[in-house]
């Protein structure tokens, strides 16, 4: 039986700023939410020459020999069948899973149960444009962390409570630049003002 595909944005490592600890990032492709002021509005289109089947995709997330996995966006959830069975694959090999969403915690657990028994933490909620915040694992103030993995409550406590301190990475792949982590909302635009002269940006 053919694997699904999951549509997918970019698969980096190491990454140092979307977590605890060393990293593998993965970030999909598309979202249906579409917060106002999106730092990633790359991710948004549902662009299927972005395909990559699970079998594919969790050779590559293997490949890199790291623990700790970060998912975010796009949007995961948007594409649930695909998503769920790339985590039952990974999930035996990744001691720590973080996912964000632009959905609340609330929603998740009525609709996706199972998909969030295979993941140790995540962050939820919408982007919102102005409201400000100064620690280093969302991009606007309500947003939340939920540890779902008690064995690791302590690690994502400490991460949680640090600021951001404008420690961000950026990666170039195919001439395109990206931005790796979670800057100021006040900074981004600036950011991008900066670099769009050498190349194209995406965050």
């Amino acid at each position: 039986m053919e694997t699904k595909r999951l549509l997918v944005s970019l698969v980096h490592y190491p990454v140092y700023v979307l977590g605890p600890g060393v990293r593998v990032g993965l970030w999909t492709q598309g979202c249906s939410i579409k917060c106002k002021g999106c730092m990633s509005k790359h991710t948004w289109a549902f662009d299927e020459s972005k395909g990559i089947d699970i079998e594919s995709l969790s050779r590559k997330l293997l490949s890199y020999k790291c623990s700790r996995l970060t998912i975010s966006g796009g949007e995961p959830f948007d594409q649930p069948e695909a998503f769920l069975e790339l985590l039952k694959r990974v999930r035996p090999y990744f001691e720590d899973i973080l996912v964000y969403s632009g959905y609340k915690m609330e929603f998740l657990k009525e609709r996706f149960p199972e998909h969030l028994s295979f993941i140790d933490a995540l962050v939820d909620g919408e982007f919102i444009e102005g409201l400000e915040s100064k620690f280093l694992y969302k991009g606007s103030d309500n947003q939340r962390l939920f540890v779902l993995n008690e064995n690791l409550k302590e690690f994502y406590i400490e991460w949680a409570k640090k600021e951001k301190d404008k420690l961000l990475q950026l990666v170039k792949k195919d001439n395109i630049i990206y931005l790796i982590g979670i800057p100021y909302q006040e900074d981004i635009k600036k950011f991008q003002h900066e670099i769009q002269s050498l190349y194209e940006l995406r965050v």
